[in-house]
């Protein structure tokens, strides 16, 4: 693991290093949507993740008690398909193509909340409806 948190490293230099030569792969260079350039960047920030990640779970606070990648994980599948609805589907939360990096993020960190939210109830309660219609019937009145 690390060396994949160093190779990501690695790529991202390197990507941002080639993009910067005089000399380009292709006659129209795109770096956001065609270059190779902007690929090596993408994998290596992937790698980064994957490497801070794995220490968050293995030493630090993952250990501590609750961790939402821990959470995500057990209900991955799940998260995933109401992620979809939610980011790409008719209820999606932002409009398509006209918000600025502010809102964007705030988009972002609201589907994560959301997704970490649901993937700890689907693991509290897996497998038992009634205890489910019961909590929610406590948390209504409350």
């Amino acid at each position: 693991m690390i060396l994949a948190g160093v190779g990501g490293v690695a790529l991202i230099a390197l990507g941002t290093w080639l993009d910067a030569r005089p000399l380009q792969l292709y006659a129209v260079h795109d770096f956001w949507h065609t270059s190779p350039n902007f690929f090596l960047v993408r994998t290596g920030i992937v790698m980064v993740i994957l490497f801070a990640g794995y220490m968050w779970c293995r030493w630090g606070a993952g250990q501590w008690g609750f961790s939402p990648l821990i959470e995500l994980g057990k209900s991955s599948l799940l998260v995933y398909w109401v992620h979809i609805e939610f980011v790409y589907g008719g209820l999606s939360i932002l409009p398509k193509r006209g918000v600025g990096i502010g809102t964007a993020t705030c988009g972002l960190l609201a589907i994560f909340v959301a997704m970490t939210m649901l993937a700890a109830l689907r693991n509290k309660f897996h497998g038992r409806a009634a205890e489910i219609l019961g909590f929610l019937r406590r948390t209504v009145r409350a």
